[in-house]
């Protein structure tokens, strides 16, 4: 077990699957120690860290390109199609972007099971671009490898988003098919299991041929020194990627335990991320929530993301735990008393 990292505001922060145990050493080391030199130009620190980043996945350097987050990896991508797809519900920022590109983009609704339809999308074909979380967002589960395999059959290119890859017990897609291959693109960010959540970086990685042709359209000096420079540390210290990693797994089990156990939730459902969904009962739902804004712990409510009814609950520190653990048994105990009365 590591050391868990306090919340910085008093809050107990739950809502946005940031690092419980803090960000890495090295990368707070190497940002502080690059201070005095922030006037200057980050000059090859580029270079340095796409070296790093591809080395760690174990890629050629020219397979990976260094991304001001996932954001910008869409807007890159979506040049290489007429169309884009994607799971419904799934990360909202996949249709906000193809909206701002002026690309159309086609839902491919989920099941109860959040899983997708056995076969593939009717219209799907090679000017297509399909982007899929996976883990998924804000699921949290994964989809199976065989309907991923159909998909890439098909469409022209298949955008594999693997944020949250770390936490799961699953390889990841280069793992499975051993590296870059044409019509794929594989996004890794610094973000979630990095415990960088405060900077915008991450790598796209595809095939040497699709990368010089998104290369080009990078701006000037695309990330900023404070980025490269955390994202250096990181990569020079992975290890901290593990122990986040192992942190989370072993903490999300005890989590989905403790949701269960009050007896306030309809349903909890496991995850292969750094999140939990929960289900609260119809009748307490509005009430928990009040609760939990009262001890200020923060959750989120996954409505707006297509997911009505359900919390999604970050894995936090034991004291942001504990906090959610009272609530949950303050609120019990007003239930069962409001029931003798």
């Amino acid at each position: 077990m590591v050391a868990a990292h306090p919340s910085a505001d008093g809050d107990a922060l739950l809502d946005w699957n940031e690092s419980p145990i803090g960000p890495p050493p090295l990368a707070v080391k190497r940002v502080v120690d690059a201070a005095e030199r922030l006037h200057r130009y980050p000059r090859g620190l580029l270079e340095e860290v796409t070296a790093l980043a591809a080395a760690h996945h174990g890629v050629g350097t020219d397979q990976v390109l260094l991304m001001a987050g996932v954001d910008e990896a869409i807007d890159m991508t979506l040049s290489l199609a007429d169309r884009a797809w994607g799971l419904k519900p799934g990360f909202d920022g996949y249709p906000d972007r193809a909206a701002a590109n002026n690309k159309p983009f086609h839902p491919i609704p989920l099941g109860s099971d959040w899983q997708p339809p056995a076969g593939l999308p009717a219209g799907l074909g090679a000017g297509d671009i399909v982007y899929l979380a996976q883990p998924g967002n804000p699921t949290g589960n994964l989809v199976p490898t065989a309907w991923i395999d159909a998909l890439r059959s098909v469409a022209g290119h298949v955008f594999i988003d693997e944020t949250y890859q770390e936490f799961s017990d699953r390889p990841g897609i280069l793992s499975r098919t051993g590296g870059p291959q044409p019509g794929l693109l594989v996004y890794r960010s610094f973000s979630k299991a990095a415990g960088l959540a405060g900077i915008r970086l991450g790598c796209l990685v595809g095939d040497a041929a699709t990368i010089a042709r998104l290369e080009p359209m990078r701006r000037f000096m695309p990330i900023d020194a404070v980025s490269l420079h955390a994202a250096t540390g990181l990569l020079e210290e992975p290890q901290f990627m593990v122990r986040l990693a192992e942190y989370v797994r072993e903490t999300r089990v005890d989590l989905c335990a403790m949701l269960r156990a009050s007896g306030l939730f309809a349903e909890v459902r496991e995850s292969q991320t750094n999140f939990v969904l929960a289900r609260p009962d119809a009748a307490v739902h509005e009430a928990l929530l009040a609760v939990l804004a009262e001890d200020r712990v923060r959750v989120k409510d996954c409505a707006n993301v297509g997911l009505p009814g359900w919390l999604r609950i970050s894995v936090g520190t034991p004291q942001d735990h504990g906090r959610l653990g009272l609530g949950l048994s303050r609120l019990a105990a007003s239930l069962v008393e409001r029931a003798a009365a």
